[in-house]
């Protein structure tokens, strides 16, 4: 989540560079919502915001020169590492400055500055001629999975930017062949393919850890050989563990809510606690099969273990990784090709880099149009072609360009594979307790250190699932209105 996303410069650079070789311009049929529909501002005062460095918005700032061209309204954009995103605008959203207009928000802040943000359909009702229904109108196209991680309260706070939601990464090459299939059937009684379950997940990262000498796909391999590649450093394996929970149809937290919807409190019930420590012997005995390296990996290593063809499986990684590592493939294993399937349980990690309007804003009339036309048709394809980042809107996932037969992989099947669990993930979002409380960014940073402990042998796992709940309890009693408690 806030350390989210770094993955930005890497996969950036790769996605583009194939970009550049391979697209041809497809015109799109549909007119879709642009600087022409933006009417007269009458507020010329600039405007700020804070954004990450790296090579989405390098490409993106020629788009926000012309929204200045078009609208006279000067846009002020400090670059900053994403780290620091958090701290700069939390100093200034708490003491009501104004200072930062445009607000960069990673989703699980969003319910944290609800009250320092403006609720997105009273901006559309007050300053779109097309009132909130025009404002949908052309939101709706954006992934409904990733517009509920950016409500609070069931109101539209931000607009999502680029997304980094989870997938499993396969060889596929190595799942397709005749006698990888014929040795597996043999040995665990069932066909080989993309594993939905835990069980399939073990018996497959199992048969697919070899040493150097033995053969894969008919061939003697010229070094160790990995089962699977996992991130169970103290900086992204919560990530991972979310798949595993909401997997289950759990969750760290369980959400109670009243008769009208609203919020009644918040209990970590007996099956929370049951299914957490659960997934961290899960991950943790599934970790013989990854190369130890991973003890201490984030993406950038579980990437390069695939993409160098050390590894089979990510079980969960960040779809915006999916291009950078079938480049990395494509460079070191050239007949090796990937596929990205869901998470086991359909229900991973998701999330997005989005944009709101602070309440203190000098601007709120100019700051709503640029986030709608950063949340466009035309930015969010810029997003996604010039920026090497994933848009969140269906429509350009869309596009025919991502799916011509020199794009299909791997641009086309990534597409589709977001297309496919995007509405299915969709009706879950809402209960899920990082988008429903304002402790969910602090609580998310404790969980990066507590869940690899187990992992690292520097704790059990029932010491983790202790010092978890121990912690979450603490944090949410501290940082959040609604009550929360343990059931025993």
């Amino acid at each position: 989540m806030s350390k989210a996303r770094r993955v930005k410069v890497w996969v950036g650079v790769s996605l583009v560079a194939l970009l550049i070789a391979s697209f041809s311009l497809v015109a799109v049929a549909a007119e879709k919502f642009s600087l022409k529909d933006i009417p007269p501002i009458k507020n010329k005062r600039p405007i700020n915001t804070v954004v990450e460095t790296g090579a989405v918005w390098d490409k993106i700032m020629p788009y926000i020169e012309k929204f200045t061209e078009v609208t006279g309204v000067k846009v002020n954009v400090e670059r900053v590492a994403s780290p620091v995103v958090y701290s700069k605008e939390n100093v200034e959203l708490m003491a009501g400055t104004g200072y930062y207009d445009v607000v960069y928000v990673e989703t699980s802040w969003t319910t944290e500055w609800a009250e320092y943000l403006y609720k997105l359909e009273d901006l559309a009702a007050k300053y779109d001629p097309k009132g909130v229904r025009g404002f949908w109108d052309d939101v709706q196209n954006h992934s409904p999975t990733i517009l509920n991680c950016g409500k609070a309260y069931g109101d539209q706070m931000v607009l999502p930017f680029y997304t980094y939601h989870m997938g499993m990464f396969i060889r596929q090459d190595v799942y397709d062949h005749p006698l990888e299939k014929k040795n597996f059937a043999k040995k665990y009684g069932y066909e080989l393919k993309p594993p939905t379950s835990w069980a399939e997940l073990y018996d497959q990262a199992e048969f697919f850890t070899r040493k150097k000498g033995e053969l894969l796909k008919g061939k003697p391999l010229e070094h160790d050989l990995y089962g699977v590649a996992m991130m169970a450093g103290a900086y992204q394996i919560n990530d991972e563990i979310s798949c595993h929970i909401w997997g289950k149809g759990s969750d760290y937290v369980t959400v109670v809510r009243n008769p009208d919807g609203s919020l009644k409190e918040f209990v970590i019930t007996k099956d929370n606690k049951r299914l957490l420590r659960e997934s961290l012997l899960e991950y943790k005995r599934l970790l013989r099969f990854a190369s130890p390296g991973c003890l201490t990996a984030n993406f950038d290593f579980v990437v390069a273990q695939q993409g160098e063809g050390h590894a089979i499986v990510q079980p969960h990684q960040f779809s915006n990784c999916f291009v950078w590592t079938a480049d990395l493939l494509r460079q070191n294993v050239p007949d090796g090709k990937l596929g990205i399937y869901p998470t086991i349980g359909e229900q991973p990690y998701t999330g997005a880099w989005s944009m709101g309007v602070a309440k203190d804003s000098k601007n709120p009339e100019a700051s709503y149009w640029l986030v709608r036309y950063l949340a466009s048709f035309e930015c969010q394809k810029a997003v996604m072609k010039e920026g090497g980042q994933l848009s969140t809107r269906m429509d350009v996932l869309r596009d025919p360009e991502w799916h011509t037969p020199q794009n299909r992989y791997p641009y086309g099947i990534l597409c589709d594979y977001l297309l496919y669990i995007w509405p299915r993930q969709a009706k879950h979002v809402p209960n899920y307790w990082y988008f429903n409380t304002k402790a969910g960014g602090k609580v998310y940073e404790m969980q990066m250190d507590v869940f690899h402990k187990p992992m690292g042998r520097e704790a059990t796992i029932d010491e983790a699932v202790e010092e978890a709940v121990a912690k979450t309890l603490e944090l949410t009693s501290k940082f959040d209105d609604i009550p929360i408690r343990e059931e025993k």
